[in-house]
């Protein structure tokens, strides 16, 4: 039989109990559930100080997007005129920003914190702008003082009486009520007393210079006028008036421009609207301005017409020369004088008016050039399209032989140019680009009617053998005739059988 084994204990005997040993200290008598009531009341405190910090951490957000707000709104506040108006406007507006952004807050607590923190810094802004507008306060009225003092000055010196001792009494007590009010004190009452003879002065030089900036300027430069302006003061004046004087004669030169322009586009609009016999001196009246050179030169030109030397031709290539005086900006206005090439005695635009060389259209035309070069943008505009005109004549001309025959060539190139130049401007004024008009590939190409206009060899050959028949030209004083040869077999010789038509290529009508 087998045998059952045996096992010896190791262990000591000790007084504690049979159980398991654990580190828990329980009374005998405390329950389970008892036990866990201090650990469970740590984890409550720890989660209640994590929503507090939760919520003020909110409640920051909110107040940081209100302080924007409220700054705008302070210094909104700084601008009121008086102390009062900035607190009224600065209050209606905090109140209105606190209720905007608590209304946003997630719980009661957010909203607390939000009202604790906003509120806090509102004695700093009520403060800053007390501050502010008391200055603002202040200025305003001393302003207010000083523009009355310059407003009596400036009344006494348009009379007729102007008596100094009074004027002075009078502005004294006006300063004597800033002192009144606390506004300036005694040694700054004082200080505005001794300044006044200085402010009488300065006022008496700007009136002078509101009418002619350059005599005020003239008289500061003697330093015997208007002692009391000395130093940097007199030098700051100067500059000033130095600068008004130029913006003045800019101003008075541009408006004598801009009439004399007019007036002569008036008058030469009413003589080529009717057949008349000239003016009488009451209706050449209205278009006087009172500027003798002009005056004067209206009134060559309208015993031109009564005389019957007023003439309607043109010459295309004097109009040009002109045009380009009136781009550099020589020719200012119709009766600026100046000189051509080979011409000995300057002449304006009216003046050479009906001689042959410019008609009335022309001064039309020539005076709407000028106009539109005292704007950069409309110059460069019309640089364009006499660039691209000059391009034409070519064209136009067909060549220089068929041109000496063609006496209407000078008028028909005038009346081309103006007639394009009418069209560009409208097309402008239409919102079209410069390049796109005088483009032959757009759509709104001004010259697609261009071939209209051109000279036909068959035309100037009849001209001309009409001309050499009836001995009108001689024409070996161009190019020597052959003995024997006809009008045609001359001109076929001399032009190659070129027809202008021909040249009308695509490429040539490129601007």
């Amino acid at each position: 039989m087998p045998k059952i084994p045996t096992f010896t204990a190791q262990a000591r005997p000790t007084a504690e109990p049979t159980g398991v040993t654990t580190n828990l200290q329980l009374s005998p008598t405390a329950t389970p559930a008892g036990a866990l009531v201090k650990p469970l009341s740590k984890i409550a405190d720890y989660y209640a100080r994590e929503k507090q910090i939760s919520n003020k951490v909110k409640a920051g957000e909110l107040f940081g997007d209100a302080t924007v707000d409220i700054f705008n709104a302070a210094e909104e506040a700084e601008l009121k005129i008086t102390p009062q108006e900035g607190i009224d406007y600065f209050n209606q507006q905090y109140n209105s920003i606190k209720n905007k952004y608590k209304s946003q807050a997630i719980n009661s607590d957010v909203a607390s914190y939000f009202d604790l923190e906003f509120s806090a810094n509102k004695n700093k802004y009520v403060n800053n702008i007390l501050s502010k507008t008391r200055t603002n306060l202040v200025t305003t009225r001393v302003n207010q003082v000083d523009q009355n003092v310059k407003s009596k000055i400036a009344t006494a010196l348009d009379g007729n009486n102007f008596q100094l001792n009074v004027l002075s009494e009078d502005i004294v007590n006006d300063y004597k009520g800033l002192v009144n009010d606390g506004i300036i004190s005694e040694a700054n009452f004082n200080a505005y007393k001794k300044g006044l003879p200085n402010l009488i002065e300065v006022e008496q030089v700007r009136k002078i210079a509101r009418n002619n900036a350059a005599e005020a300027f003239a008289i500061l430069l003697d330093t015997k006028n208007f002692t009391t302006i000395q130093g940097d003061e007199r030098r700051k004046l100067r500059s000033e008036f130095g600068t008004l004087a130029k913006y003045q004669s800019d101003l008075i030169t541009s408006a004598l421009d801009t009439q004399v322009i007019n007036k002569s586009k008036e008058f030469m609009n009413k003589y080529g609207s009717q057949e008349t016999y000239g003016f009488s001196p009451e209706e050449l009246q209205q278009y006087k301005i009172g500027d003798i050179e002009f005056d004067n030169q209206l009134d060559q030109v309208n015993e031109k017409i009564i005389n019957k030397k007023f003439s309607f031709d043109t010459n295309y290539n004097i109009n040009t020369d002109v045009i380009s005086k009136i781009i550099s900006g020589e020719v200012k206005n119709t009766k600026t004088k100046f000189l051509l090439a080979g011409e000995t005695e300057s002449k304006s635009i009216l003046e050479r008016a009906g001689d042959k060389t410019i008609n009335n259209n022309d001064v039309t035309f020539l005076s709407d050039v000028i106009t539109r070069t005292k704007n950069d943008t409309f110059k460069k505009q019309d640089e364009q399209f006499l660039n691209y005109f000059q391009n034409l004549i070519p064209l136009l001309q067909g060549n220089t032989f068929l041109n000496y025959f063609d006496k209407e060539y000078n008028s028909k190139a005038s009346n081309l140019r103006q007639v394009l130049h009418k069209r560009y401007l409208q097309k402008l004024s239409e919102g079209f680009q410069s390049n796109d008009l005088l483009s032959y590939t757009s759509e709104n190409y001004i010259a697609k009617d261009i071939k209209n206009y051109l000279p036909k060899t068959s035309d100037i050959n009849s001209t001309i053998e009409e001309m050499v028949n009836s001995k009108k030209i001689n024409v070996t004083d161009v190019i020597p005739k052959l003995e024997g040869e006809t009008p045609q077999q001359y001109f076929k010789r001399i032009e190659s059988g070129i027809d202008v038509e021909d040249t009308t290529a695509k490429d040539t009508l490129s601007p």
